[in-house]
C-alpha cells in the first residue's frame, strides 16, 4: 500500500515500552510511516531512541493535546496517525488504520489486544472488549481515542486538531471525535489495528484512572450536553452503575425503615453487571465472578470524578 502516513507519538516522560514502541512501527508491513516524536516539556530522550525517529518534536509541558497538535502540524503524512508511547503497535496495525482512512472514513479507532496478565488488568481488558462489541455492530462511532488512531490530515485541521485546554491525557480524544462528528466527518472502527498495553496494575490506579474520567468527562459534556444521554462507546449499564452508585448511601440510611428497598437495589446493581460478565465468560470466564466488585470500583469512581468535574474542570 503506498500512502503518505505520519505516526505521532506524544513523550511526557520515557518510559520502559517507548524503545518497543517505536521498533514495532519501524516493523509494519504494510505501510511504513514517517515517524513523529512530540517531546511534552523538557523529556532526555536517549540518542538510540531518537535515532528510531524521523522527527522529533520540541515543545513547552502543555499535555498531550498540545504535544498532538504539534506533532501533526510537523508531519508530512496526508495520514495522521496516532498511538501512545506505552503501547506496541502490531505488525498490521499501521496498513489498518491506513486502508480504512482510504476506503473513505475521516478517522478510525482501534484496539488493544491485552493489557496484562493481573486480575484488574484483565477485568480492564474485558470491559474494553465489551465496548469493542457495541462498536463493532455500528457503521460509523463517534470516539476515536488515541492509543490506536488515524485521521485525515484535513479533518484535524478543519477543526483545529486537539483542544489545548485539555491539560491531562483524558477526553482530549473524545472532544475532538465529538467535534468531528458535529462538523460532518465519518468516524469508523477496526478490530485490526491492534496495539499491546499494560493497563492500570492495582485496584487503586484503575480507581484512579475512572477518577479522571470521570472529572475530564465533564468538561467535554458541557460543550456536548446530549452525549450525557447516549453515545456509540459507553454501555447503559455503566451509566446506571454510576447511578446506583450514588443511590447507595441513601438507601443504606433508608433500608432499617423500608427493608425492601436495599434488596432492590441488590438486584437493580446485580443486573445492571450482566452485560459484562456476559462478555467475560465469551472472552476470559475466569474473572467473570469479579465482574460485580470490579464494576462497583468503576461505578463509584466514576461517580466521584464526575462530582469533580461539576465543580468545574
Amino acid at each position: 500500500m503506498s500512502v503518505s502516513a505520519s505516526v505521532v507519538i506524544p513523550v511526557h516522560r520515557v518510559g520502559p515500552r517507548l524503545q518497543a514502541c517505536l521498533e514495532a512501527l519501524r516493523k509494519q508491513d504494510a505501510v511504513s510511516p514517517e515517524i513523529v516524536i512530540t517531546l511534552d516539556g523538557r523529556v532526555e530522550l536517549p540518542p538510540q531512541l531518537a535515532s528510531l525517529a524521523d522527527k522529533v518534536v520540541e515543545g513547552p509541558g502543555t499535555g498531550p493535546a498540545g504535544a498532538r497538535n504539534r506533532g501533526f502540524k510537523a508531519a508530512s503524512g496526508s495520514l495522521i496517525l496516532f498511538t501512545d508511547s506505552d503501547c506496541v503497535p502490531e505488525p498490521g496495525w499501521a496498513g489498518a488504520l491506513a486502508g480504512a482512512l482510504e476506503a473513505g472514513a475521516d478517522g478510525v479507532k482501534g484496539v488493544y489486544s491485552g493489557g496484562g496478565r493481573k486480575l484488574i488488568q484483565r477485568l480492564a481488558q474485558v470491559e474494553f472488549e465489551q465496548r469493542y462489541e457495541m462498536l463493532a455492530r455500528r457503521e460509523s462511532v463517534d470516539l476515536v481515542d488515541t492509543y490506536s488512531a488515524g485521521f485525515r490530515r484535513e479533518a484535524l485541521e478543519a477543526v483545529g486538531g486537539f483542544d489545548e485546554s485539555f491539560p491531562a491525557p483524558d477526553n482530549e480524544d473524545v472532544d475532538l471525535s465529538w467535534r468531528l462528528c458535529r462538523a460532518g466527518y465519518r468516524l469508523v472502527f477496526t478490530r485490526e489495528a491492534r496495539v499491546s498495553h499494560e493497563h492500570r496494575p492495582s485496584w487503586a490506579a484503575y480507581f484512579g484512572l475512572k477518577l479522571s474520567r470521570g472529572r475530564w468527562r465533564m468538561k467535554a459534556l458541557r460543550k456536548f450536553p446530549g452525549k450525557a444521554i447516549s453515545d456509540s462507546y459507553t454501555p447503559l449499564s455503566v451509566k446506571a452503575q454510576v447511578l446506583l452508585a450514588g443511590a447507595l448511601l441513601p438507601v443504606l440510611a433508608a433500608t432499617p425503615f423500608l427493608p425492601a428497598l436495599g434488596a432492590l437495589w441488590l438486584l437493580a446493581f446485580l443486573a445492571s453487571c450482566v452485560p459484562l460478565t456476559a462478555v467475560a465468560l465469551r472472552t476470559d470466564a475466569r474473572v467473570a465472578p469479579a465482574v460485580p466488585l470490579f464494576s462497583m470500583v468503576r461505578g463509584t469512581a466514576l461517580l466521584a470524578g464526575t462530582i469533580r468535574g461539576l465543580g468545574g474542570a
